[in-house]
């Protein structure tokens, strides 16, 4: 989407520290927490460098249960249905962390 109005406004010293600081915890530009906030959303900070490493783990998981998964499907010797819910409840997993540390919150009740 082309973004071609410009609007200006004006912040004290306070409040541009606060915007700038708040900006850069979530890994965004000033212009992007605002459009951000006027859609309703609430930005989260950046996870710490554990969480991404947890994420990666449980990635690495999920690809050998797969592949598991796939060679016990073919030799026929593993439940192969109790093997693909963990992977679901893995995948599970992995979504949840990234709804809890990486993607914004929608707020509509505080912004209509």
């Amino acid at each position: 989407m082309q973004r071609n109005i410009i609007r200006q406004f004006r912040l004290n010293k306070e409040e541009n520290e606060t915007l700038k600081r708040k900006a850069k915890l979530c890994c965004v530009t000033d212009s992007a927490l605002i459009r951000m906030l006027i859609l309703g959303f609430i930005p989260k900070p950046k996870p710490d460098k554990e969480f991404y490493d947890a994420l990666r783990y449980l990635s690495s998981i999920s690809n050998s249960l797969h592949q598991i998964s796939a060679k016990a499907n073919a030799l026929n010797f593993v439940d192969v249905p109790k093997l693909e819910k963990e992977l679901k409840n893995i995948e599970k997993l992995k979504d949840d962390l990234y709804s809890k540390y990486i993607n914004p919150d929608r707020d509509d009740d505080k912004w209509r």
